[in-house]
């Protein structure tokens, strides 16, 4: 009994082949595509939620300048001091994540140092034994004003940089 053999043409030669083909590679195509697309899709949002952030501590800064503004000059040691504190605690937090870039350093460190300042100036009204004396009237404003004044203009030109960052993006 003989065998019969048959040569079937190269599968690559039928039109079913080139057909799928396109289709796989036009798939393929269009996956690279989407996925490109979906990556800078991800950069914008991230982009957006950073600026949102930067507005978000552009908004608390102007309040804290807002505070500072409004101190009253029958302020007393005890107020002074809360205010300071409260001041100092939210300026630091805020500042903390812009301090290590270069365009925002200087005016972060000499916040720091304004608002350290501030804290020595407060302190220097305590005498020396601990004990609080009775105050001139009007001293605590006084001893405070101008480390209080330069708080608020460093706290100004640092939300004046934040506004260019987020005009710049």
């Amino acid at each position: 009994m003989a065998v019969s053999q048959t040569v079937l043409p190269p599968f690559y030669t039928g039109l079913e082949f080139w057909i799928g083909f396109s289709v796989g590679l036009a798939g393929l195509v269009f996956s690279v595509l989407a996925f490109i697309e979906a990556r800078k899709a991800k950069e914008a949002a991230s982009e957006a939620g950073e600026i949102v952030k930067i507005q978000t501590v552009a908004i608390e800064l102007t309040e804290v300048a807002q505070k500072l503004d409004k101190l009253d000059a029958q302020l007393t040691f005890v107020q002074a001091r809360d205010s300071l504190n409260e001041i100092s605690r939210r300026l630091r937090r805020l500042i903390a994540p812009f301090q290590d870039h270069d365009e925002f350093e200087p005016v972060c460190s000499t916040l720091k140092t304004t608002l350290s300042s501030a804290k020595e100036a407060l302190d220097n009204l305590i005498s020396q034994d601990g004990l609080m004396t009775e105050l001139p009237p009007n001293s605590v404003y006084f001893a405070t004003q101008s480390h209080l004044a330069g708080i608020s203009g460093n706290v100004a030109e640092l939300i004046g940089l934040i506004e260019k960052k987020t005009m710049v993006n």
